[in-house]
């Protein structure tokens, strides 16, 4: 077993996960195909959202493993599947029950305000018609980019500078929304 192996199981029983993490990544660095580090890596992660279930999965994955090696591999990179794949069904039914809630909140969805855009055939006198009078409520950092380029195009840059603002504090490490504010200062400048 390699040293960094090691380190990560010993970190990942005395509860860091963070430097379980950082050793099962080292391991793979000096072994890729390594799936027990792969799994320790992925177990560690999972482990800062739903610390109980990693803790039991991976003492489930340290007996098994003992056991039969290689069966212990595959069944357990299914497991985490299967929890990625419920967090996933989960989150989308979460958009789906917020779409609905907008409907009488007074607002409209993002791909509904571009059917509108497309409609008017006239991108400046759609975002005066809806803009200023109706929320748009966005779900994806994709939609908030195309946005915030749709007004800087059509000249509300101090419109566009608020959504900036606004995505910066819901994807605070995303260079995109970073990039399109210092673009923004230069242009002031």
């Amino acid at each position: 077993m390699s040293k960094f192996k090691e380190l990560a199981n010993s970190s990942f029983f005395k509860r860091d996960y963070k430097r379980a993490l950082l050793n099962y990544s080292l391991a793979l660095k000096e072994a890729p195909d390594d799936k027990e580090a792969r799994i320790g890596a992925l177990l560690a992660d999972l482990a800062f959202e739903k610390e109980d279930e990693a803790i039991a999965l991976f003492e489930y994955y340290e007996v098994s493993r003992a056991i039969d090696a290689d069966n212990a591999d595959h069944t357990l990179e299914r497991i985490i599947q299967n929890v990625d794949e419920r967090e996933d069904t989960l989150a989308n039914i979460l958009a789906t029950i917020e779409e609905h809630i907008t409907i009488f909140d007074d607002g409209i969805l993002y791909d509904e305000f571009i059917a509108h855009i497309t409609s008017r055939g006239d991108v400046k006198r759609a975002l005066e018609d809806l803009i200023f009078s109706t929320k748009i409520i966005i779900y994806k950092k994709e939609d908030f980019a195309e946005l915030i380029t749709m007004l800087l195009e059509n000249g509300y840059d101090e419109m566009a500078y608020n959504y900036i603002e606004m995505a910066l504090s819901l994807y605070p490490d995303d260079a995109l929304f970073y990039n399109m504010l210092r673009e923004m200062e230069q242009k002031s400048v």
